[in-house]
């Protein structure tokens, strides 16, 4: 955390839609996430050395965030509500359209941020005037659906649900399904079971934990012995009738994502009610 108390995960993430050349990522990327980025490029290169299986992390995100862009941009939905959305580009991109009504739903400090780092430029404050363009503060464990306008929606929790237990996340699923049970829409998340996660080297394992233990190092991914079929199951026990998975290191190529000759392993999950 940084004294603006906003994870360094957030600002790498931010930095790397940067890097990707992303619509936007230059006006919403806060000060100092270029050096978050390099600092942990840098320890990732090391990584990587001894865990030659691992994948690389910037183009890991990087077809994540593209991928559910495909995935929104296919939607009849005209109502995004994207949770956790740290400094995504993707709701200046898609509120370019009138008819496309976006909230970005994030805790107070980054939504403090982010709407101070677009009021740096005439572009960013363009993008805060929209009516179809809202930031809104909420906590993804206990968000309130009835404070959004009543009709379908397109609902998006990137990069966050992998901190969760599973009994956490079974109760942000069972929200956001009542909700779209209710009013139509879609769901998409990623979240990556740990039998898709390459294995560590002993070397490597060491490593991490010298990491943890000298750093402010970000809470670990709250894994569990999950495969991907059993998250599917516990998303229709949440009320959802319908889900669907894409693996980036599949589609890359199929869905011309950026660098797609660079392997990745991220599932998304694009859930329906119907």
């Amino acid at each position: 955390m940084n004294r603006q108390q906003i994870p360094h995960s957030a600002l790498y993430t931010a930095a790397t839609w940067q890097w990707g050349g992303l619509p936007c990522a230059d006006i919403v990327t806060p000060p100092g996430a270029a050096n978050v980025f390099r600092l942990v490029n840098a320890y990732l290169f090391l990584y990587r050395l001894l865990n030659p299986q691992k994948i690389s992390l910037k183009h890991n995100l990087l077809h994540r965030h593209t991928l559910i862009d495909a995935l929104l941009q296919r939607s009849p939905c005209r109502q995004t509500i994207e949770i956790a959305a740290g400094f995504s580009p993707r709701g200046c991109m898609i509120s370019a359209d009138p008819a496309c009504r976006y909230f970005e739903v994030d805790l107070p400090a980054v939504v403090a941020l982010k709407r101070e780092q677009l009021e740096r430029t005439s572009a960013g404050r363009a993008i805060l005037a929209r009516p179809q363009f809202c930031l809104r503060e909420g906590d993804i464990t206990q968000l309130d659906f009835s404070a959004f306008p009543a009709v379908p929606s397109f609902v998006i929790s990137e990069g966050i649900m992998m901190y969760f237990k599973r009994d956490q996340q079974m109760l942000i699923w069972r929200n956001i399904a009542s909700f779209i049970k209710a009013q139509g829409g879609e769901y998409v998340f990623d979240y990556i079971p740990l039998d898709d996660e390459p294995s560590r080297s002993r070397p490597g394992q060491w490593l991490s934990q010298l990491r943890q233990r000298l750093t402010n190092a970000p809470p670990p991914f709250a894994y569990d012995e999950r495969t991907r079929q059993d998250v599917m199951a516990d998303l229709l026990t949440a009320g959802f009738t319908r889900v669907e998975m894409f693996d980036t290191g599949v589609l890359a190529r199929d869905w011309s994502l950026p660098h797609a000759a660079v392997p990745t392993r991220t599932i998304i999950y694009h859930c329906r009610c119907h």
